[in-house]
């Protein structure tokens, strides 16, 4: 199984995603958002590209059974129902329900890492649930960082370091960044709240009131739930 990793979706199109298992990474937030709903018991998690596709997609839904999620530059859009806190997507806001999500990064690169032939979305928190159903699937894996607008962010490439850390010898190749990524984790994890405090977005989302989601997202296996698309919706693979 050769895994290639890419520091952001830059330059990515959905030809070079065709028959590969594609995990998307973005831990600050929305992939550790994204396994916190549906373990609140959320239906499933629609992600968007854009604020006027969430629009547009509502507008086909029942408005009693979708709660509308996104945030631009850490903050929730004016007149959607979260923003992109985890601690946001409770059973009581979200069971039973269909989470339209228009996030800055992650929720595009979800779009597009449909267009494998699987996909699922990958954060600390559900990372070995994620590293053997890639295991389990054994086809090509594609790991995209989601960064920050098509720039690199180091969460995310610890993140996808450690999948390959935890796939060990069943990763037979990587391409150069999956390689940088891997020794990046070995470098930091024995500290990795401290490592996500210190990166760009941390600082940022700290200094905007947002800390305490630093380190719930640096939990390592604290939200064990498989995150995967299915006709452009990510569901509980456990529950498929």
């Amino acid at each position: 199984m050769n895994i290639d990793l890419y520091f952001t979706a830059a330059g990515l199109s959905e030809n070079d995603l065709r028959g590969k298992t594609v995990t998307v990474v973005d831990v600050l937030r929305a992939c550790t958002v994204i396994p916190t709903a549906l373990k609140a018991g959320c239906k499933e998690i629609i992600p968007v590209k854009s604020i006027g596709d969430s629009s547009t997609l509502l507008g086909n839904l029942d408005r009693d059974v979708v709660v509308l999620a996104g945030e631009r530059e850490g903050h929730r859009i004016e007149g959607f129902d979260l923003g992109n806190s985890p601690f946001e997507f409770t059973e009581s806001v979200v069971g039973g329900k269909t989470v339209i999500l228009a996030s800055t990064n992650g929720s595009k690169v979800l779009v597009l890492g449909s267009a494998g032939e699987a996909c699922v979305a990958a954060s600390f928190v559900n990372v070995s649930v994620i590293a053997e159903e890639i295991a389990r699937i054994g086809n090509d894996t594609v790991i995209i960082c989601s960064g920050k607008e098509h720039r690199f962010s180091m969460e995310d490439a610890l993140c996808g370091g450690m999948i390959i850390s935890r796939l060990g010898e069943r990763a037979d190749t990587a391409n150069d960044a999956a390689q940088v990524a891997k020794g990046l984790y070995d470098r930091y994890s024995g500290d990795l709240p401290g490592a996500l405090k210190s990166c760009d977005h941390g600082r940022y989302l700290k200094s905007i009131g947002f800390g305490g989601d630093i380190d719930y997202a640096a939990s390592v296996d604290s939200v064990p739930i498989l995150p995967i698309m299915r006709q452009g919706r990510l569901v509980n693979g456990e529950e498929c």
